[in-house]
């Protein structure tokens, strides 16, 4: 599947998906207003029965107000009965009511005393299993202004009771969600899959050129040495020729057998003195830095630098490290070596005034294969394998890399090693 064809489906199906939750979400709304409004309606049915029946108890047939029930917010109604009220005989006639009216929902009741002038707690009534009045928190019910004789209820669970009531809209709900989510995925494991095939292509294109180029030299050597009447000086040239391209290749095939190496040898851990390993590795190295014209800085100041870790592996880390910093800073590399302690750890930072790392490159700096994209340009040759060792070995020895870089201003990588006694 071609890229621009990825994208269009891949725009098509969220804008499907995108259309299915809205969709779904709409009427996943629409069907709570309704019963809301249902529960609105079989409520306020039952407290006009109740407020019927609480003026048939005090015997005054003619004191029915013409709007007695009145909706103050969601979950909370307020009765207007014009009269004194009973509690118990009131608890006894809201159970009844709401039952007769399917209303199975916990609520809480409460009577205005017009004598203090506020509303009284009434009580606490359970209508569902597992359900404990003494440990229900009071509602402070609020004075309606206007109102004198008058009891309030309200349903504390009424959003849970409408949402229970709409079981089906709520698994269907569900059901299209988790569509989403899988779908989701897949597109996600489609286009990882798709970036690593494309990094793998890379990867064996670029390693079959950085193969081609030196086994092609070496050939060419070859072949001028075995014509005959060849000058010692002609044989000594093309012999060093083939020395540094087999060179050449055995560098790019330890890159290879590293990373391998790196997911399927143990590890032999043991105790070493970082500054005596920089030091030789410096001492090998600075032909090389000598040869690009550049400098190299050394500040150690680490005053505690005994770890635990795998030589070979350590001592790779930080030849890929600098290395990189060699590459990246030509033509006249300058780097900077620095160790120092901190909260119980050693910092090795490897610091070059090369040319950088954008920023929207750096959380994938040590992906395998990754390399940072340089257009058409390839002045430096790599398969992208580098910085994936140098993370993968360096957090298998209980290690930590960081990295700060800025596009044209160098690059900095830090080693953090747990120090031991």
């Amino acid at each position: 599947m071609s890229s621009r064809t990825l994208r269009i489906f891949t725009l098509l199906s969220v804008l499907l998906l995108l259309g299915l939750a809205l969709v779904q979400f709409y009427w996943f709304r629409k069907a709570y207003q309704l019963e809301d409004r249902d529960f609105d309606q079989r409520v306020t049915t039952a407290l006009r029965v109740v407020c019927r029946r609480m003026i048939d108890y005090n015997n005054r047939p003619n004191a029915l107000p013409i709007r007695p029930v009145e909706r103050v917010t969601a979950n909370y109604y307020t009765v207007q009965i014009n009269d004194q009220m009973d509690p118990s005989a009131l608890e006894v006639f809201l159970r009844q009511e709401f039952s007769r009216h399917d209303l199975k929902a916990n609520f809480e009741y409460g009577i205005y005393d017009c004598e203090q002038s506020q509303i009284q707690y009434g009580g606490f009534v359970c209508h569902t299993p597992n359900c404990d009045a003494t440990k229900a928190a009071k509602f402070s019910f609020p004075k309606v202004s206007g109102q004198n004789y008058y009891f309030g209820v309200y349903f504390p669970e009424k959003r849970g009771y409408v949402l229970d009531e709409l079981k089906l809209w709520t698994i269907s709900s569900i059901a299209v969600l988790l569509v989403i989510l899988f779908f989701s995925y897949a597109l996600y494991v489609i286009f990882k899959q798709k970036r690593l095939s494309e990094l793998q292509t890379d990867f064996v294109n670029n390693l079959t050129h950085e193969f081609k180029t030196p086994l092609s030299t070496i050939l060419i050597s070859t072949d001028v040495l075995s014509r005959p009447n060849q000058t010692s000086e002609r044989l000594a040239s093309y012999a060093g020729i083939i020395r540094k391209e087999a060179l050449r290749l055995k560098q790019q095939v330890d890159t290879v057998l590293q990373t391998a190496q790196s997911q399927q040898q143990s590890l032999h851990l043991e105790r070493v003195e970082v500054h005596t390993t920089l030091h030789e590795l410096l001492e090998r190295l600075e032909p090389r830095i000598q040869a690009e014209q550049g400098t190299l800085t050394v500040a150690l100041e680490a005053t505690q630098t005994q770890i635990r870790v795998d030589v070979l592996h350590f001592t790779n880390t930080l030849h890929n490290l600098l290395d990189n910093a060699i590459k990246y800073s030509a033509p006249a590399p300058a780097l900077l070596i620095r160790t120092r302690n901190e909260k119980q750890h050693l910092y090795i930072e490897i610091e070059d005034q090369g040319i950088g790392i954008p920023k929207e490159y750096q959380t994938r700096l040590f992906d395998k294969f990754f390399r940072v994209p340089t257009g058409n340009v390839h002045n430096v040759k790599g398969f992208g394998l580098g910085l994936y060792y140098v993370k993968t070995m360096t957090e298998a020895m209980d290690g930590k890399v960081r990295v700060d870089s800025e596009a044209g201003q160098g690059s900095r990588f830090t080693l953090i090693y747990p120090l031991i006694g």
